[in-house]
């Protein structure tokens, strides 16, 4: 995969991972109530669940390609115009995004239970189908399609892990320090800067027909 695509990937992905969601407020809500270390099966039962959506997409994205190369022209217009909208809304729609408001949803167990908090973390990934619009819709940006098709679908898969679950943990050990007070601050501030890169990099990407 040429670098100078990858970085450029990676650069939207910070933004992705870092934007409020279900994902960032498990790992407030587990950091908050069982600390870092209790915060970390549920963040790698999310990143399973992750490991599942990504591996959907590339399959798809991958048997899209093989069929017809001209779609990837048409996936990158959607999928730009995607990040555009998920910009505006990250910056615009009011954030609820507190350890009370999901309080009644991930109650802290009278003992805390690994293998529940892995299961957890895989149902709040496979439950929301944004994540897998998402994945859909940057990929295909980042494509050189005079190189191996297959090796760069993974290479951003795996990109995209690393940088959720070191993301994930980045809030969950907040959360632990600050008993998830700032936990809803920081994510209406990291939800406006992300919204800003969204639109920027939508923008950019869906005009770049290359």
């Amino acid at each position: 995969m040429n670098f100078d695509l990858w970085f450029s990937f990676v650069a939207v992905t910070i933004a992705a991972v870092l934007s409020p969601g279900p994902a960032v407020l498990l790992a407030l809500t587990h950091g908050g109530l069982n600390g870092a270390r209790g915060a970390f099966f549920a963040i790698m039962g999310n990143e399973t669940g992750l490991v599942i959506l990504i591996a959907i997409s590339i399959v798809g994205i991958g048997t899209v390609l093989e069929n017809s190369s001209q779609i990837i022209t048409y996936l990158r217009i959607i999928g730009g115009l995607y990040l555009v909208y998920l910009g505006f809304r990250l910056i615009f729609v009011k954030q609820k995004i507190s350890t009370t408001d999901v309080s009644s949803e991930i109650k802290p167990a009278k003992v805390f239970s690994a293998r529940k908090s892995y299961f957890q973390g895989i149902g709040v990934a496979l439950s929301n189908p944004k994540a897998l619009l998402l994945i859909g819709a940057l990929f295909p940006q980042f494509l050189d399609l005079s190189r191996p098709v297959w090796s760069q679908l993974v290479i951003m898969g795996a990109t995209l892990l690393v940088l959720s679950f070191s993301a994930l943990m980045g809030y969950a050990l907040i959360a632990a320090k600050a008993r998830a007070k700032s936990g809803s601050a920081l994510a209406g501030k990291m939800s406006k800067i992300s919204g800003a890169l969204f639109i920027l990099f939508g923008i950019a990407l869906a005009s770049d027909l290359r």
